[in-house]
């Protein structure tokens, strides 16, 4: 269990340097808000270890990993406006401590975001990341409606 423990902590080391700014503070503050709020951080975990099982070193499919959790965070935030939601995790959401249209800015800075670290691929990755996360987020509009 402990390689499970090491990986979720490079994972999360990742999510804390995901944002990589902080001004303006009324934007980037919530986006770290929204990365430290916990979780299992099962997806991307799943993401690595699915590398792993196809031969990929660790260290290579961590952009993607943190991608998938920030794009997961992402759609909780447009989520939460969506449903009208006070709580996620037992911590106020993003529009009810914030305002709706910083919540709406967060959500669109996390994907823009998740779409930076799969950048952070091998080359040869990047393009099929691209093409699936792409699908990823056609699917999840379709289905949010």
């Amino acid at each position: 269990m402990g390689g499970l423990d090491a990986l979720r902590d490079k994972i999360e080391e990742g999510l804390r340097r995901a944002v990589g700014a902080t001004d303006p503070a009324e934007l980037y503050a919530p986006a770290e808000y929204v990365l430290a709020g916990g979780g299992k951080r099962l997806r991307p975990l799943l993401v690595t270890l699915a590398g792993q099982m196809h031969g990929a070193d660790p260290e290579k499919t961590l952009p993607a990993a943190v991608s998938v959790e920030v794009f997961h965070n992402f759609t909780l935030v447009h989520d939460d406006i969506m449903d009208n939601a006070d709580t996620r995790r037992g911590r106020p959401t993003v529009h009810v401590k914030w305002d709706e249209p910083t919540a709406i800015l967060v959500g669109d800075l996390l994907m823009g975001i998740a779409y930076e670290k799969l950048a952070e691929l091998p080359s040869a990755a990047v393009g099929p990341a691209l093409a699936c996360f792409s699908a990823m987020v056609r699917r999840l509009c379709e289905g949010q409606t």
